[in-house]
């Protein structure tokens, strides 16, 4: 592989653009400062990799990460009035096409999953999959029996016929509760908070599936593991 292909591969640009930054000298393998943006490369052979100052550990296939999404950020790759949480990654991984997997809104806080691979997008957010999401909802009002009872029978949400129930709902203290659902709707535990009587004041996502945020602080990333995809059903 020419080296200004395997930049173009990592996200470095387009092919012009990682011409360039070889010709500018900006890049460096080993130690050495590359002079041939033609220059054959391989990957698996490549100690270390720098451009422009940074170094830049080599990427094998599709992106699987998972972020702590902090409050007043938007999960969009064109945010109207607040930053993008793709800001928070390494620029490289937008180019390399990277999206969400699902959305959180911009107040909402917790788990989101972030990849470059289509079929991981399908598979999870799909009606059929019926991946549990865990939430801790901070509420207006106390909780109460009716409240939970609600959730758990089924809510009609506006311009819906059919009841929206949640899969498990444990209670946490008096103005919080820990809510698992399966579908994906849009606003849905907003939604159904307020059809069974309250408002949710703050929104957290611990989890998705077996997988939780454990060590993570906000702002931070990850790849995932081998084994967290396998979860999931993804093998790489």
């Amino acid at each position: 592989m020419e080296l200004y292909r395997l930049l173009h591969e990592q996200g470095f640009g387009s092919r012009k653009a990682c011409r360039k930054l070889v010709e500018y000298g900006l890049v460096e393998i080993d130690g050495v400062v590359a002079d041939d943006y033609r220059q054959p490369v391989d990957p698996a052979a490549i100690g270390e990799l720098v451009v422009d100052g940074e170094p830049w550990t080599l990427l094998e296939g599709p992106l699987y990460l998972m972020l702590y999404k902090p409050p007043g950020y938007e999960t969009s790759h064109k945010p109207m009035h607040n930053p993008s949480v793709f800001s928070l990654l390494p620029w490289q991984f937008s180019e390399l096409g990277i999206t969400a997997v699902g959305r959180l809104d911009v107040d909402t806080t917790g788990l989101l999953l972030l990849t470059t691979d289509g079929q991981f997008v399908h598979a999870l957010t799909s009606p059929k999959r019926h991946v549990p999401k865990h939430y801790e909802v901070i509420l207006k009002h106390p909780v109460s029996e009716t409240l939970v009872a609600h959730l758990k029978k089924g809510v009609y949400l506006k311009d819906d016929d059919e009841k929206v129930a949640a899969d498990a709902v444990e209670v946490l203290s008096e103005h919080s509760i820990l809510m698992t659902i399966t579908q994906g709707r849009y606003h849905q535990v907003k939604r159904m908070i307020a059809a069974a009587g309250n408002r949710v004041e703050a929104l957290h996502r611990q989890g998705i599936g077996t997988l939780a945020l454990a060590e993570l602080d906000e702002g931070e990333w990850r790849h995932l593991t081998p084994d967290e995809l396998a979860a999931f059903g993804f093998l790489r």
